[in-house]
């Protein structure tokens, strides 16, 4: 294959996904140097990927019309695509990687109708059977067979591309660490600090561990260990954080930050708290200590970067980054083998219900002791 000069990785993707997928594309750049590479993704995933030393422009698109047949019926929506394979076209790439599975039929057919609008004669991705329009193939052995990033690096590996690092690749603006230390400081908070983040967003909610727990914990931590307590999220985080604000008082950044101000935040966080959202990820991108509350989801395709996995009955772990979970065999139930799963569990959910207070504040007092920013070890 003779070096490509302009490559397009396509990650239409949420901030936790396309954080994921920087690992690939710091090893297609080591791979062809001379190259361009532009990403195209989601809105929010282009907040991460601007922060990719790797690419060289972020690509906008609104996945809405990509996610189901009924976006293209909505007005404007056909259209749209068509924009978008024009604009992808005058671009001419040599070479497209598709860092998606092929899911569903639907799924297979607008990844396969994109990749050849864009009239890449190369293109790389993963191939469960419905792979066929790829010129470079990775097998797709499910979801949770790998995790996501290891898809990731197994799709750039069959271009030739392997990265010197497989930890996800972001770089902080020095402004933005500047801008994250005003607000840390308009907030009075001038010494260690543990994060919670309480929300996680709009897709599958049922993600979400309840936030009267989550201010339980933040509430104990404060009491025994002195540390602040910062919360963050997007508005859309507001009614979540409202909960833990009033049982364990702290700094309110939830709406004011930006990613990159974020990223510094967590940079510098004793502990990140959340549930498995993109916001956890971010932590483990920019070396922080994170504990992540697991329920339906794919904790073998999705856990943060170095996270090891614990549920009840284990040994506690010795390494800074941990999933807790319930471990009960229905769980997970959502992008489990090569199917979506239960997008909404199944009503309850168990297996949030079983993860208490009492295990969470265990865990995370536990990485507290193995020292982290402002924490001496003990």
């Amino acid at each position: 294959m003779s070096a490509p000069e302009r490559i397009l990785v396509v990650k239409l993707a949420d901030l936790g996904d396309a954080l994921l997928a920087t690992p690939a594309i710091r090893g297609l750049r080591q791979r062809f140097p001379g190259a361009r590479i532009d990403a195209l993704t989601a809105p929010a995933g282009a907040a991460v990927l601007r922060l990719c030393p790797a690419v060289d422009q972020v690509l906008v698109f609104d996945k809405r019309a990509f996610d189901s047949p009924s976006g293209l019926l909505r007005p404007g929506g056909a259209a749209e695509l068509a924009r978008l394979g024009i604009r992808l076209r005058r671009r001419r790439y040599d070479l497209v990687v598709l860092l998606h599975h092929l899911t569903s039929r639907f799924g297979a057919g607008k990844y396969r109708a994109l990749c050849l609008a864009s009239g890449a004669p190369l293109r790389a991705g993963l191939d469960n059977g419905r792979g066929d329009f790829l010129t470079h193939r990775a097998l797709d052995y499910g979801y949770g067979s790998r995790s996501e990033l290891e898809y990731g690096l197994a799709v750039a590996a069959t271009l030739g591309a392997a990265p010197d690092d497989p930890a996800p690749a972001i770089a902080i603006p020095e402004g933005a660490r500047r801008e994250a230390h005003a607000l840390l400081r308009a907030g009075g908070v001038t010494s260690a600090y543990i994060i919670v983040h309480p929300n996680v967003g709009s897709f599958a909610p049922v993600r979400n561990w309840p936030p009267r727990r989550l201010a339980a914990v933040a509430k104990g931590l404060v009491a025994e260990t002195g540390l602040r307590l910062v919360v963050v999220g997007t508005e859309e985080a507001r009614s979540a954080a409202n909960v833990v604000l009033r049982e364990a008082p702290g700094v309110d950044l939830v709406g004011r930050s930006s990613a990159p101000q974020l990223a510094a935040l967590l940079g510098g966080a004793a502990l990140v708290i959340g549930s498995d959202s993109g916001v956890p990820h971010l932590a483990a991108a920019v070396g922080a200590p994170v504990l992540t509350i697991f329920g339906p989801s794919n904790q073998d395709a999705w856990r943060p970067y170095g996270s090891v996995i614990w549920q009840p009955g284990q040994p506690l772990p010795q390494e800074p980054r941990v999933v807790v979970r319930a471990g009960i065999p229905c769980s997970p139930c959502l992008y489990t083998g090569y199917a979506l799963g239960r997008r909404d569990g199944c009503g309850k959910p168990t297996c949030l219900a079983l993860v208490t207070a009492e295990q969470v504040t265990q865990i995370a007092r536990h990485i507290l002791s193995l020292g982290a920013p402002g924490i001496p070890r003990k």
